[in-house]
C-alpha cells in the first residue's frame, strides 16, 4: 500500500446519509459481516442491508469485540461471518496463519462496474487480502478557547504539551489532558505512536527478537507517565470514546485523538463545545522526528474457511464501498476514493502524514509485540514498577508468544 495511492482520498466527518444508488445484485443466499463500532462502518453497514430482499439475507453485526470474534470464526472449521472488517494490525495474524481468501479474481470480475481503485487495494505480495475504505491517524485536539485565554501556544512537542498541561494545571483546569490508558490495546496503541517517534522499534527484522528495553523505549514511556499526572485518576480505564466525550464535555483540554472524531466535536446533539475544538499535527518526540502517530487503513477481508458465496458476498462489500457512499458520505470519515472532497476536519490528518507518521506495521511480530506490551506497561504508568521493569515483562511475554507462533527460536 503507497502513500500516494492514499492521500488524494482522504476525509472526514458528520453524519451518515442514505447513498441514492440502488442495490441490485443478483443471486440469493446469506452474506454476514462483522466489524468493529465506529461511524463510517455504521454507514457501511446500513448500505450493504439495502442489498436484502426475498431471497437475500444481509446481516452485519457492529461489535468492539470484532477482533476476538473474527479470530475465533476465521480459525474454526466454518466461519459464520463471510466478511469481517480489519486494520493493519489485525490482518497480520490472519494473513500468516492463512485464514484469508486472495480476492485477485473478484476484484478482476467487478473492478469496472464498482470503480474499484489501486490505492483501495491491499496486496500480500501478488494477493490482494482486502479492500481497503478508509485511513485514520492520530492527531492533537485542543480547547481553543482555553488556549487562547490562558495565552498558551498549540504544542508541536510533547515537552510543549506537558509545559501546557502544567500552565492549565495552576490556571484551575483539573485534568488538561486526556488518553485512552483504558485497555491492553489502546494503552499500548498510545506507547506505540511515541515509541516509534522517538526513534525505537518493536523488533529485530533479522532475528524477530524484541527490541523495546532501549533508552528510546524507556524514554517513551516515561513520556507517557509524565502525562498521566495531568490526567484524570480513572484513565485507567477509559478508551477512545471515553475521551471523545471528555472532550466534548468540556473535562479536558486537549488530547491526541483518532482523526475520524474530529467532527463529533461539533456534533450539537453530543457536544458542549461546538466549535471550540481546534485540529492540530499530532507532537513529536523530538527535535526533526515525525509525528506520535501512525496511519492505518480500515478494510474487509473474506475468511478461507467461508461457507457462503464469495461472489455474493463481495458484491454485497463492493455496493456499500461504492463512489455515491463516498459522496453522500464525504464528511463521515477518510474515505479512500477519489471520489472523496477534502473537508475542514482533514488537514490535521493529513498533516501529521504528510509529516512522517508512519504506516502501523503489517507483520505479526508488531501484532505480538503490541499485545505483549499493552499488557505490561500499565504498572509503570500507576507507579508499580520502574519503566525498566515494565519493558522487560513485555520483553518476556512477546518472546513467549512469538515462540508459540514460530516467529522466535
Amino acid at each position: 500500500m503507497k502513500l500516494k495511492h492514499i492521500l488524494p482520498a482522504l476525509a472526514i466527518g458528520l453524519s451518515p446519509m442514505a447513498a441514492s444508488a440502488e442495490c441490485t445484485i443478483e443471486g440469493t443466499g446469506e452474506v454476514n459481516v462483522l466489524s468493529n463500532f465506529f461511524e463510517a462502518l455504521e454507514v457501511l453497514a446500513a448500505e450493504m442491508e439495502t442489498c436484502e430482499r426475498a431471497g437475500l439475507v444481509v446481516e452485519t453485526k457492529l461489535t468492539t469485540d470484532h477482533k476476538e470474534e473474527t479470530n475465533k470464526a476465521f480459525e474454526s472449521s466454518t466461519s459464520p461471518w463471510d466478511a469481517a472488517a480489519v486494520a493493519n494490525s489485525s490482518i497480520t495474524l490472519l494473513q500468516a496463519k492463512g485464514q484469508l481468501r486472495p480476492l485477485n479474481d473478484l476484484v478482476e470480475k467487478y473492478r469496472e462496474k464498482y470503480d474499484i481503485e489501486e490505492g483501495m487495494l491491499i496486496r500480500f505480495g501478488d494477493d490482494i487480502m482486502a479492500i481497503a475504505f478508509m485511513v485514520n491517524a492520530q492527531h492533537l485536539f485542543y480547547r481553543k478557547d482555553i488556549f487562547e485565554e490562558n495565552n498558551i501556544a498549540v504544542p508541536t512537542t510533547w515537552d510543549e504539551v506537558l509545559e501546557a498541561s502544567e500552565k492549565l494545571k495552576q490556571a484551575g483546569i483539573e485534568h488538561p489532558y486526556g488518553a485512552a490508558f483504558g485497555n491492553s490495546w489502546e494503552l499500548a496503541n498510545e506507547y506505540v505512536n511515541m515509541l516509534l517517534a522517538n526513534g525505537g522499534t518493536f523488533f529485530d527484522p533479522e532475528t524477530s527478537d524484541s527490541t523495546f528495553e532501549t533508552p528510546e523505549a524507556v524514554a517513551a514511556l516515561e513520556k507517557m507517565g509524565a502525562l498521566y499526572r495531568y490526567m484524570s485518576p480513572n484513565s485507567m480505564s477509559m478508551d477512545f470514546g471515553d475521551v471523545k466525550r471528555q472532550l466534548q464535555q468540556g473535562d479536558v483540554a486537549m488530547a491526541v485523538m483518532w482523526g475520524n472524531e474530529a467532527s463529533g466535536m461539533d456534533n450539537p446533539d453530543e457536544s458542549t463545545v461546538v466549535g471550540q475544538i481546534g485540529f492540530a499535527q499530532s507532537p513529536i518526540m523530538v527535535e526533526g522526528g515525525a509525528p506520535s502517530s501512525t496511519f492505518w487503513w480500515d478494510g474487509y477481508v473474506m475468511p478461507m474457511n467461508l461457507d457462503g458465496d464469495p461472489d455474493l458476498t463481495f458484491q454485497v462489500l463492493m455496493h456499500a464501498m461504492r463512489a455515491e457512499t463516498v459522496e453522500e458520505n464525504n464528511d463521515v470519515t477518510l474515505w479512500i476514493r477519489s471520489a472523496y472532497e477534502p473537508g475542514q476536519y482533514t488537514a490535521a490528518i493529513t498533516d501529521t502524514v504528510v509529516a512522517g507518521a508512519p504506516p502501523y506495521p503489517m507483520n505479526p511480530q508488531a501484532a505480538l509485540a503490541h499485545s505483549a506490551l499493552g499488557e505490561n506497561i500499565a504498572d509503570f504508568i500507576v507507579g508499580k514498577e520502574s519503566a525498566q521493569d515494565s519493558l522487560a515483562d513485555a520483553t518476556k511475554a512477546y518472546r513467549t508468544a512469538a515462540r508459540d507462533q514460530g516467529l522466535l527460536k
